[in-house]
């Protein structure tokens, strides 16, 4: 038989093969977002722990209020007060607090706070340390 040269068909060519740089890149990606996740994991874990509790701060200054000048207590137990209570209870009981303690507000000069009200500061501390 004799060599007919084929004119239609072309020879074999190299395909490059880029499976190796896929996986790489497939791999970079999957990493770089675990490791994205994992840092605002952290992230949220160490601002959290950082964040100031208003709460305790507040009931510092409410326990350490000076009951001796009457009008500036009730100024901040009242002021406190609104900052901290959240439940019905703890509304209910301040504003019955809150209505004993006007009198020792708005005026000029004002007398010690009496054992009643005392009383009522005491038991408003009690409901909001139970908390």
């Amino acid at each position: 038989m004799q060599d007919i040269p084929l004119h239609d068909i072309k020879p074999l060519v190299d395909v490059p093969d880029n499976s190796f740089m896929l996986l790489m890149i497939i791999a970079s990606v999957i990493i770089g977002v675990i490791v994205l996740v994992i840092a605002i994991w952290l992230w949220k874990l160490f601002k959290k722990n950082k964040e100031v509790n208003l709460k305790k701060v507040y009931m510092k200054k409410m326990n350490a209020i000076d009951i001796s000048n009457a009008k500036q207590a009730a100024y901040e137990i009242s002021e406190y007060g609104r900052k901290l209570a959240s439940t019905d209870k703890e509304l209910a009981l301040l504003e019955s607090l809150d209505n004993h303690l006007n009198q020792y507000k708005y005026k000029k000069s004002v007398e010690q706070i009496d054992e009643e009200t005392l009383a009522h500061f005491k038991v408003f501390l009690e409901v909001l340390d139970a908390t």
